[in-house]
């Protein structure tokens, strides 16, 4: 559902500014993020029927996922078009495509409501934990069928609910507990703004994608200590740290430092900090 409060174009604007801050955090931790999320890549190309010398679209592609499986799995017949709002997330998708040397993978500059391609220059699109951002995530869905031949397929994914999803879920509960910060509006874009399949499911039926089905699977985050979950957190979940920048320096810093003994929760006895999380997927047919 789309968030009717919303400012779309002042919302993107601040988006892009975020995600351009966030870019050297995913860049830092792109390894990590790699070993967690990428089966969830790999799940999603599947289920779009990516293929050799398939043509694909990659909706808000971040630093490049999972525009560089499908690149794999399309191969030098095929090609793919990586789309992201921020130009700094394209620029070190681009440094990532052009060191595994992905020939077949280009990056372009735009938001989902701006992009445009002739009627069925794909044979299939993808998206992951991106199109979900958007003010408008079923006109972005529309806009993106119509750039998909007949029948061809869309997969995307979400997070499931705060529970079932702790990597975001203890940070946003402790930011929202400590500093009053009031939950989002119904319906305002953001990492867990779809936490059902079925809401996931809406994105895709709202756009017009036929038979869409929704599964859910599940990824671990590992890292070293709660202090670098907080670090890692701090530098790549630009959401997070946006509910909290309208308070004082200092509170802020309390605010994470409450965050890392929130994590001492998922300690192991090896002491490094465990986070399995739920990832919903959504697929159907243009």
């Amino acid at each position: 559902m789309e968030a009717k409060s919303i400012d779309a174009a002042e919302f993107r604007a601040g988006q892009r500014k975020q995600w351009n801050v966030a870019a050297h955090g995913w860049n830092k931790w792109s390894e990590l993020i790699d070993r967690a999320a990428s089966g969830v890549s790999e799940r999603l190309v599947a289920l779009a029927g990516v293929e050799p010398g398939s043509r694909v679209l990659d909706v808000a592609a971040g630093y490049g996922e999972p525009s560089l499986t499908a690149a794999r799995k399309a191969g030098p017949e095929g090609s793919v078009t990586a789309t992201d709002i921020s130009p700094e997330m394209v620029a070190f998708g681009r440094e990532r495509a052009k060191r595994e040397g992905a020939e077949n993978l280009e990056f372009v500059e735009a938001d989902a409501s701006s992009l445009s391609f002739p009627e069925g220059s794909f044979d299939a699109a993808v998206s992951r934990w991106g199109i979900i951002f958007d003010p408008d995530g079923e006109g972005a869905a529309a806009r993106v069928r119509g750039f998909i031949k007949p029948g061809g397929r869309m997969a995307i994914s979400s997070w499931g609910t705060p529970d079932e999803v702790p990597f975001l879920g203890v940070p946003v509960r402790t930011v929202m507990s400590r500093l009053n910060v009031p939950p989002p509006a119904p319906g305002t874009p953001g990492p867990l703004s779809r936490p059902t399949e079925a809401a996931l499911a809406g994105l895709l039926e709202g756009g017009g994608f036929a038979g869409v089905e929704a599964e859910r699977m599940s990824i671990t985050f590992e890292l070293d200590s709660p202090e670098e979950f907080t670090t890692y957190v701090r530098e790549i979940a630009p959401p997070i740290t946006a509910m909290m920048a309208s308070h004082p320096q200092e509170v802020q810093e309390q605010t994470w430092d409450a965050i890392t003994e929130a994590a001492r929760e998922y300690v192991g006895a090896d002491g490094r900090v465990s986070f399995t999380n739920v990832v919903l997927l959504a697929s159907g047919s243009a």
